[in-house]
């Protein structure tokens, strides 16, 4: 990807400016520091309400249907059929009214005209009319590698949020190159297409994306590919895999890479992939809210396990016991309030809504094995799962300090404390 000047006066006025464009912005009360765009006040009330599951079809150059009519028929068939509820593209006020009409999310393309940093006058002034928008959730900055970038990609992060502090920012990287330039990205994101690479690198970058996030209690978004496995037959399950594992650390925001791939882009109809796909959505789709409410994790720990994402057994090291890649040093302490005795999973430990109840996520470790999960409580608290099918929370049986519930392959659980 190709780029321009790096514009430093613009970088250097708009930290100066910051305050006096907030003053300007509809629904924004100055009360002091706390209204900077980089707060954590502001940081809150700009973070979607609900998991992005964003449709795709390229970025930069806007290949999208251009024409109204066509572009209203996408938003139908990845809404109603593949379950969507977020689209990136370029921006116009013909599109803002058809993702309104048909409830879907639009993350606004900087890297398609007006550019972010081609042209940041103009980028700028849309961004100004855009603020608090509520069919806009997120600007698109960056997919790419940083090469020696990173200072501008950091920059045009700074730059949306003066000229917007009302919406989130999406910036990815390619697997952690660069990564610490995205620390002030609401969504520190990458690709690495784990499952074709190879899985082992799924948590390895997963970690290197939350230990970036901690900086300024930030999210992940995630580029995932849809061709993980053979269609109808095992890749729904490494699509799930990869959503459930990467939720439990941290993962608020996937973009689906490509729309070409998963339907024909002249009639819109999903192939293979898309069905797929758009299992994995609708699986998901009962807890968006829940996870939007789930804070970026303060810890992230993993069991021993014996069979991998494969359903493969695991040889474990003489010298020590079997731990996905990654997670090695992220074992449960043994003086964790909450203990293991049953199930292979990774569990992302959080606080709930901003408030001091504890929540915690767990994904299955296995792709394509159910399992039976058994927690142990060392203090007292009343667990609650979360019911996919009801869309609520369900007392779980605590008996001798310990409870159960299932994981489905390659599925995941939500788990709040009262």
């Amino acid at each position: 990807m190709k780029t321009v000047s790096m514009f430093p006066k613009l970088h250097r006025t708009a930290t100066l400016l910051a305050s006096l464009v907030l003053l300007c912005t509809p629904g924004f009360v100055s009360s002091g520091a706390e209204d900077s765009p980089d707060s954590r006040e502001a940081q809150a009330r700009r973070r979607p309400k609900t998991y992005l599951a964003i449709f795709i079809n390229g970025y930069g150059d806007d290949p999208m249907p251009q024409d109204p009519a066509q572009f209203e028929k996408l938003l139908e068939a990845i809404t109603k059929e593949g379950h969507f509820n977020s689209v990136l593209c370029k921006y116009t006020p013909e599109r803002e009214a058809l993702c309104k009409k048909h409830d879907v999310l639009m993350v606004v393309d900087l890297l398609a005209e007006p550019h972010v940093f081609k042209n940041p006058q103009e980028c700028e002034a849309l961004l100004k009319t855009l603020r608090n928008n509520p069919t806009v959730a997120a600007y698109h900055l960056w997919a790419d590698r940083f090469a020696n970038q990173g200072a501008g990609r950091a920059r045009d992060i700074d730059n949306v949020h003066a000229w917007d502090p009302t919406h989130a920012t999406y910036t990815g990287t390619y697997q952690s190159g660069g990564m610490s330039f995205l620390a002030k990205s609401d969504f520190i994101s990458y690709y690495d297409f784990a499952w074709k690479r190879g899985p082992h690198k799924n948590f390895p970058n997963l970690l290197a994306a939350w230990s970036t996030a901690k900086v300024t209690d930030n999210r992940l978004g995630r580029y995932c590919t849809t061709d993980a496995g053979l269609p109808g037959k095992g890749n729904f399950n490494r699509l799930l895999y990869t959503q459930t594992t990467s939720i439990a650390c941290g993962l608020r925001a996937a973009m689906w890479h490509i729309g070409s791939r998963i339907m024909n882009m002249q009639d819109f109809q999903f192939n293979g992939y898309g069905k797929d796909l758009a299992a994995v959505n609708a699986w998901i789709e009962p807890m968006r809210t829940e996870i939007a409410r789930i804070g970026l994790p303060t810890a992230i720990y993993s069991t021993l396990w014996t069979k991998d994402w494969n359903d493969r057994p695991v040889q474990a090291p003489a010298d020590k016991p079997a731990m996905p890649p990654g997670l090695e040093k992220n074992a449960f302490p043994a003086d964790f309030w909450i203990q293991p005795t049953s199930g292979e999973f990774v569990m992302g430990v959080s606080k709930y809504h901003d408030t001091d109840r504890d929540v915690v996520f767990l994904a299955n470790h296995n792709a394509y094995a159910a399992q039976n999960v058994t927690l142990k409580l060392a203090r007292a608290a009343k667990p609650r799962v979360f019911d996919r099918k009801t869309r609520t929370y369900t007392d779980a049986v605590v008996k001798d300090g310990s409870f159960s519930f299932p994981l489905e392959p390659a599925g995941g659980a939500i788990v709040l404390f009262e």
